[in-house]
């Protein structure tokens, strides 16, 4: 099938011209005779109203779930007995919002990404992507520890030193990823975006697996060798910024000593930080494309810039936490499990967006 200028319109084969016209509305279209193109007509709106009937009832079944939680006693049960409930719920919200979005026609999908501002999206995914298990406990250790120089100045410097340094280390890698990225996405396309759409959605599965059996198997998480390494450097940061009040060289070792905490750490927690800047490189591809395709690396950089910015939110959060209360603390459990479960979700729904639905990635 081929436009041609001179009809103002597509000539093809009927086949051809029946999938595009199926795939643009949504639904199968058959042709018919005259006499029964009224009839025709009343099955098409028909089939429509039933469709958006059906997707709107689909997208309350996480309500109907939800309210089995006190006939079922669910708080009373044993702690991994809630852990089901809650992550039967998440599951059925994914499944919900899909057949939502399968009953959706395509038409109407596209004009919602085209219309969704893509600023929005980048805040969303690279907030989601601060609130990372990893990067939490490696900054948590860091604080807890320098809670012991009583000095909040302190405190306040040596967090934020690592905060931006690793807001600095995570816009290279983004940018280098984005590199090699842009190259395959250009060159194999959709096997490509399929390749990364699996890859995304195991390494979500992963993280739902680590909210139920955390540590057991494979898991996207520091291990406890690479818990005790990041204790060790900061506990020696910690000791260099105690003797600074003797030796200002001491305090510059301690600046010096996060920066190459936070590089290691950047390093190493790779498989926890990797998945959701794969879903914004692909996106910020496509709308470099269309909006700067003169200067795409200078739309590369800026919209990295603005999500590494994001990214440090959540982190100066827990930083400014610390510095009002002044407490030694840890990540608890439960806490790094509703972190795993909630970065799990956002993998399972981008890594299906990007493999059934990647028109809805089209954003602006």
């Amino acid at each position: 099938m081929e436009y041609v200028a001179a009809y103002e319109g597509y000539i093809g084969y009927r086949n051809q011209i029946l999938a595009a016209i199926a795939t643009a509305v949504g639904h199968e279209v058959r042709l018919v005779a005259a006499d029964n193109a009224d009839n025709w007509v009343s099955d098409a709106v028909s089939h429509a109203s039933n469709a958006a009937r059906w997707r709107w009832w689909v997208l309350g079944l996480p309500v109907f779930y939800g309210l089995t939680f006190f006939p079922l006693h669910v708080a009373e049960k044993p702690l991994q007995t809630r852990r089901y409930w809650f992550g039967g719920l998440a599951a059925i919200a994914i499944f919900s919002l899909f057949g939502f979005i399968h009953l959706t026609p395509a038409v109407a999908i596209q004009q919602f990404a085209q219309g969704f501002p893509f600023p929005l999206f980048v805040a969303i995914v690279a907030l989601a992507d601060g609130f990372n298990p990893c990067a939490f406990t490696v900054l948590v250790i860091l604080l807890s520890l320098l809670t012991y120089t009583r000095k909040r100045r302190d405190m306040a410097i040596v967090g934020s030193t690592f905060i931006a340094t690793s807001a600095m280390m995570y816009f290279l890698f983004i940018l280098l990823m984005i590199a090699v990225g842009s190259v395959l996405l250009e060159q194999y396309g959709r096997v490509f975006l399929t390749v990364l759409g699996l890859g995304v959605a195991i390494a979500g599965l992963i993280n739902l697996k680590d909210y139920f059996w955390l540590k057991q198997g494979v898991s996207l998480s520091l291990s406890a060798t690479q818990q005790r390494t990041v204790s060790q450097k900061a506990g020696q940061i910690v000791r260099q910024l105690r003797a600074s009040s003797h030796d200002r060289l001491q305090w510059l070792a301690a600046l010096g000593g996060t920066i190459a905490l936070a590089v290691l750490v950047n390093l190493i927690e790779l498989g926890c930080t990797a998945i959701l800047p794969v879903v914004y490189m692909t996106v910020l591809f496509n709308y470099c494309q269309a909006t700067m395709a003169n200067l795409p690396s200078v739309c590369y950089a800026g919209w990295t810039g603005f999500y590494a910015l994001i990214y440090m939110i959540p982190l100066a959060l827990i930083l400014v936490s610390f510095i009002y209360s002044f407490a030694s603390t840890r990540l608890t459990e439960t806490q790094g499990r509703r972190l795993k479960l909630v970065s799990g979700l956002f993998m399972v729904f981008f890594g299906s967006l990007m493999l059934l639905q990647p028109q809805l990635l089209m954003l602006g």
